[in-house]
Parts: structure tokens; C-alpha cells; sequence
């Protein structure tokens, strides 16, 4: 288990934003929150993001909805994912990117000339580079094509660690998530198992 959370509440500032908060989440499973606008999911995340960045018994990522400032804007996807600048790993980038259909183009222009899509992409595929167990994401798949949807999917889908996620895309919720939350005035209930 990595993180359990029974009967919480979360403030922010001195008032209370959330209550009644149970969840647990288990090693190499998917779970989404879902909820109307304004309930306090972004919240949620955050405060979770916050306890399991700061562990040191596992490696998580964290992608805000406002996930641009996490990207280095003026290097290329293949620059900002090389650690070593070893000829072996930047053909691997090359392909892991090709695979989530960059052009090659693409993978020689800046992030800041790429399209939401195509930033959201790199920084997801770094985050599953860095060896990380647990991926933290806010909307993930908010700014995909219908092109790079089922390829996001997948490489959610076979993540291999855990994901907690705030999601309002079916397709993503149907085919990649074990566990559906929803979040309403009243807490948090578990809706799909």
C-alpha cells in the first residue's frame, strides 16, 4: 500500500475545503477522481502530491494542470529527456517520442513551438523515464488529439507503478483506471472498483 487516507479532511487557510476523505492507494494500481468543478479535486491532488513527494520510501511525480512550468521551454523534447547525451539513449528518446507521434521535425523544434499536446507528452514521458513508482496527474489527457489519446492511454495503462489522477475523459476512465472516485460536498466515495 502506499498511501491510505481514512476519514480526512483538508483545509486551506482556516477553512475546511474537504471532509470526509477515505481512499487507499495500493502499489501498481490506476485510480481517477472525478467530481463537478470547484469541489476541491485540483486541491485534493495537490495535498497529495504533497505527502508523497516528500516520502522517501517511494519516487513519485507530480503534473499540475499548469504543467509549463515544469518543462524547460527553450531546449528540444529530445534535450530536455537526455540525461547522458549518450548516441544509445538519444535514439531511444527518438523513439519512445516517434511512438507517441512526434515528427521528427518536432523532436528538433523548442517546447515553447509545440502545441498543449505535445508539451503535456514530453513531460509525461519524462515522468515515466524517471523511474518513478507513483504518478500524481491533474487532467493528463486534457490536451491530447484524438490521434495521441489511445497512445497516452497505453502508456498509462502500462505504467508500472501507481497513478492517482483527476480525469473527466471517459476513455481514459474506462480503459486505464482500476478504481473511480467521486468527490462531491459530502466527501469522497468509492463509485467503480
Amino acid at each position: 500500500m502506499i498511501l491510505e487516507v481514512n476519514n480526512g479532511s483538508f483545509s486551506y487557510g482556516q477553512r475546511e475545503i474537504l471532509r470526509n476523505v477515505s481512499f487507499c492507494l495500493e502499489k501498481q494500481k490506476i485510480m481517477t477522481i472525478l467530481g463537478p468543478n470547484g469541489v476541491g479535486k485540483t486541491t485534493l491532488l495537490k495535498k497529495i502530491a504533497e505527502e508523497l513527494l516528500n516520502r522517501n520510501d517511494i519516487k513519485a511525480e507530480y503534473m499540475p494542470q499548469t504543467y509549463e512550468d515544469l518543462l524547460d521551454l527553450d531546449v528540444t523534447p529530445v534535450d530536455y529527456l537526455d540525461k547522458t547525451g549518450d548516441k544509445e539513449e538519444r535514439t531511444r528518446i527518438r523513439t519512445y517520442l516517434g511512438s507517441l507521434k512526434y515528427t521528427p521535425d518536432e523532436m528538433e523544434h523548442p517546447i515553447r513551438e509545440l502545441s498543449g499536446g505535445q508539451k503535456a507528452k514530453v513531460l509525461l514521458l519524462r515522468m515515466s523515464l524517471s523511474g518513478a513508482n507513483v504518478l500524481i496527474l491533474d487532467e493528463p489527457t486534457r490536451n491530447f488529439s484524438p490521434l495521441s489519446g489511445p497512445v497516452i492511454r497505453k502508456m498509462l495503462r502500462e505504467f508500472p507503478g501507481a497513478v492517482i489522477s483527476i480525469s473527466h475523459d471517459r476513455k481514459y476512465i474506462e480503459e486505464v483506471c482500476d478504481k473511480i472516485y467521486q468527490l462531491n460536498p459530502n466527501g469522497l466515495q468509492l463509485i467503480g472498483d
